[in-house]
């Protein structure tokens, strides 16, 4: 297995010189994967090497860099246009019209260590790009303790390897993003955890052939109240700032303020989360496997979804397009990574709706979930969680990882002993087994009871 994580670096002020030529650099390699975009489709060719054959003689006549910028360039413009293929079949994309590249970064390939040919290489303290034969833009790096202690030390001593290399300008600096590959020995499981992200929990379900379903939930709460708040705050500088007199320029500068303000937020909560995640993976030594939702916000753009044959309302679909389930997942997924441990993605079909008892199919009541054959109830989340590890692996095939899980984590039986939670979870992030839960409402049932 390989896990990689991405590192960003920030340069000191850069001089006038170097600007420029950055600059000019980035407006190369633009119109480089634009003249690759081009050859492609008129070529109609779908690799790099058929690329190369058919377009480098004009590229290189035509740009004054080096060869490897050819490469780059190409890895890029087959990458987008491959993507624009699948869009289009989906019908998410117009055929007619190709995609162009308009970014102002430049992603370049490192070609080894040892070779003299690259196009950029990685000193730890500087970044190398070889624009032209014998010609060179060296770009220092800003490097912190984090830096020296998540990754330099690492990639020192050999354990880690530097991939891609991203850059990008900001006013007098540079952002530059290096991505570090390490390979990681893939360790044995012993189960499956399920993981449901909703919008105010992440449910986790750890199921093991010896023993009982452990049930986690983690408060993410936070989540929509900070979008939530950044969205009125928004909403009130614009009213302030396009009144008379109008002040364009000013409302632009608060609403990239707010915005860094409420990204950074949001990624501090994410990342809490998912080392909290990550360190029940290190205890349990179990697969994770989520849940497909990528198709979430076009399903609820569906006519299908209301009574009255109309769309959602709009503050319905602004809740859906900002709920950030994907990049929660991208955390977890590498920082399991680098425990050695396979994530799968699963369909989400049925998976809140199929009793995790008997199996028989049940309309959710809001988010309590009773079974009318065996009368078992719980949260929704909890019953999708707990579906996940259950799914079948032929009906659902899972992606990179799930050769590693064992066979028998996929057969498990549906086998459970009275309820394992009331309809309103706890959300304090601990570990609570089932029998604690079936303890509970027996002894709320029997209060109860006596009471009334």
């Amino acid at each position: 297995m390989q896990s990689v994580s991405s590192a960003r670096f920030v340069t000191p002020p850069l001089t006038r010189r170097k600007q420029e030529v950055l600059k000019q650099l980035l407006d190369r390699f633009a119109a480089s994967v634009n003249f690759c975009i081009w050859k492609c489709l008129e070529h109609k060719v779908t690799s790099r090497a058929s690329l190369h054959r058919v377009a480098y003689e004009e590229w290189k006549s035509r740009f004054d860099l080096a060869t490897h910028w050819f490469h780059s360039a190409g890895q890029v413009a087959t990458q987008m246009l491959r993507s624009w293929r699948k869009l289009c079949r989906k019908g998410r994309a117009d055929p007619s019209r190709p995609p162009r590249y308009e970014a102002r970064t430049m992603r370049l390939e490192l070609w080894g260590e040892s070779s003299v040919s690259d196009i950029c290489r990685f000193h730890g303290h500087a970044v190398q790009i070889r624009t032209r034969k014998d010609e060179h833009l060296w770009l220092p790096l800003i490097v912190t303790e984090h830096h020296e202690f998540r990754y330099l030390k690492d990639w020192r001593e050999g354990k880690t390897r530097v991939g891609e290399i991203t850059i990008s300008t900001f006013k007098d600096r540079a952002d530059i993003f290096v991505s570090f590959k390490r390979e990681v020995e893939p360790k044995l499981v012993g189960g499956i955890c399920g993981v449901g992200i909703n919008e105010r929990s992440v449910d986790l379900t750890v199921l093991k052939p010896s023993e009982r379903p452990k049930h986690t939930s983690l408060d993410v709460s936070k989540l929509p109240a900070i979008r939530h708040a950044s969205q009125l705050k928004r909403k009130s500088i614009q009213q302030k700032l396009d009144a008379l007199p109008q002040r364009p320029v000013q409302k632009r500068r608060l609403w990239a303020k707010y915005w860094r303000r409420e990204r950074n937020r949001t990624n501090q909560i994410m990342h809490v989360v998912s080392k909290r995640i990550s360190e029940i993976a290190e205890r349990e030594r179990t697969a994770f496997a989520f849940e497909g939702i990528e198709k979430i916000r076009e399903s609820m753009r569906s006519k299908r979804k209301s009574r009255n044959g109309k769309t959602l309302h709009k503050d319905m679909r602004r809740r859906l397009n900002q709920w950030p389930f994907r990049k929660l997942q991208f955390f977890v997924e590498y920082k399991v990574a680098r425990q050695g441990l396979p994530t799968v993605e699963v369909s989400n079909y049925h998976k809140s709706k199929d009793c995790p008892v008997c199996g028989r199919y049940n309309r959710p009541n809001g988010h309590a979930h009773r079974c009318q054959t065996c009368g078992f109830e719980a949260s929704r989340h909890l019953v999708t969680s707990w579906n996940l590890p259950c799914s079948d692996r032929e009906e659902n095939p899972a992606k990179d990882g799930a050769r590693h899980v064992p066979a028998d984590c996929w057969q498990m039986q549906r086998v459970a002993e009275g309820l394992v939670a009331p309809e309103k979870l706890s959300v304090e992030p601990e570990k609570n087994p089932v029998s604690d839960w079936c303890s509970l409402i027996r002894d709320f049932r029997t209060v109860v009871s006596a009471r009334f």
